[in-house]
C-alpha cells in the first residue's frame, strides 16, 4: 500500500492504527465465550471496532497540538487531514458502536464513557490515564459477555470472566506504562517494567489452577512472549509487539470455552495478519 497510489486512504489506516484492530475482536469473543457461547458475538465485534476506531480518533482530535511538536508527520499536524473532520467521525462512530451493540447496549455505553473520559480527561492525568485505557479494555470483553444475552439482565459474572477482564486490564496498564516514553529518542524501559508482561503471562498458570482449569498453555503463552521482549529495537517496536500479543493471550483465555475450531482458527490468523499490516502502517 504505496503512500503515493492511495494518499487519502493511508491517512485514514494511520488513524484506525491498523495493526491494533486485529486485536480487537479476540476481547469480545472472550466475554462471549466465557458466558455460556449464547447467540452471535458478530454484533458486539462490529460495535467493537467502531467503538475503537471512535477511541483513535478522537485521541488523535484531542492531541493534534501535541502531535505537532512530537509527531508532525501524524495524519493531522501533517496536513492531509482536517482536525474537524476527525473529531466528527470519531462522534460518529462512538454513536454507531453503542446502536450496534444493542443487545448490550449498557455495557457499550459504559465502554463509550471510557473512551470519552480518556481522550478529554484522564490521559493527562499521571496514573489515571493507563487505568482508564486499561478499564476499556476490559469493558470490551465485557461488551461479548453482554450481546451473548440480549434482551436480558446479566447473569451473575462467572468467574472466568470477571479474571479475564482483571487480566487485560493489567497487561494493558503493563504495555502503556512501557509506552509512556515511546515518543523519547533512545527511551528504553527498564529490565523489570520490560519483563512485567511475561511473568503477568505466567501467572495466568496459577489463575487457571485457581479457576479449577489446570493447563499448559499459560507456561506455553509466556515462552512465545520472550522473543519479543529481547529484542533491542525501539520503544514503539516493543510497545507494537506487545499489542498484537493480546491475540495469543485472548486465544489462551478461549481454551477455557468449547469455542469452534474454525473461530479459533480466524482469530489466530489475526496475530500475522496484524504483524503484516504492521509492515505498511504504524500501530501507534
Amino acid at each position: 500500500m504505496s503512500r503515493r497510489a492511495h494518499p487519502k486512504a493511508r491517512v485514514w489506516l494511520e488513524l484506525l492504527r491498523l495493526p491494533n484492530l486485529f486485536t480487537v475482536p479476540g476481547d469480545v469473543l472472550v466475554g462471549w465465550a466465557l458466558t455460556g457461547l449464547r447467540g452471535s458475538p458478530a454484533p458486539a465485534v462490529c460495535a467493537s471496532l467502531c467503538l475503537y476506531a471512535a477511541g483513535l480518533f478522537l485521541n488523535d482530535w484531542r492531541d493534534a497540538a501535541v502531535d505537532a511538536r512530537e509527531r508532525p508527520a501524524r495524519p493531522i499536524p501533517s496536513g492531509r487531514v482536517r482536525r474537524r473532520t476527525v473529531g466528527l467521525v470519531g462522534a460518529a462512530l462512538l454513536a454507531l458502536g453503542v446502536l450496534l451493540a444493542w443487545g448490550g447496549w449498557h455495557a457499550a455505553l459504559a465502554l463509550a464513557a471510557a473512551i470519552l473520559l480518556y481522550d478529554l480527561l484522564a490521559k493527562d492525568i499521571p496514573g489515571l490515564g493507563v487505568a482508564v485505557m486499561g478499564l476499556c479494555r476490559a469493558l470490551n470483553v465485557l461488551l461479548g459477555a453482554a450481546c451473548a444475552w440480549p434482551g436480558h439482565a446479566l447473569p451473575p459474572l462467572p468467574p472466568e470472566l470477571l479474571c479475564a477482564m482483571a487480566f487485560f486490564w493489567a497487561y494493558i496498564v503493563l504495555v502503556s506504562v512501557v509506552a509512556r516514553d515511546e515518543a523519547m529518542p533512545g527511551a528504553a524501559p527498564s529490565p523489570t517494567l520490560r519483563w512485567s508482561p511475561f511473568l503477568l503471562t505466567l501467572a495466568l498458570a496459577a489463575v487457571f489452577w485457581f479457576l479449577a482449569r489446570p493447563s499448559a498453555w499459560p507456561l506455553a503463552a509466556a515462552a512465545l512472549l520472550i522473543p519479543i521482549l529481547r529484542r533491542r529495537g525501539d520503544v514503539s517496536a516493543l510497545v507494537a509487539g506487545l499489542i498484537r500479543f493480546l491475540i495469543p493471550l485472548q486465544l489462551l483465555w478461549l481454551t477455557l470455552a468449547p469455542v469452534p475450531f474454525w473461530l479459533l482458527a480466524a482469530l489466530a490468523l489475526c496475530w500475522p495478519l496484524a504483524a503484516l499490516a504492521g509492515r505498511r502502517v504504524a500501530g501507534s
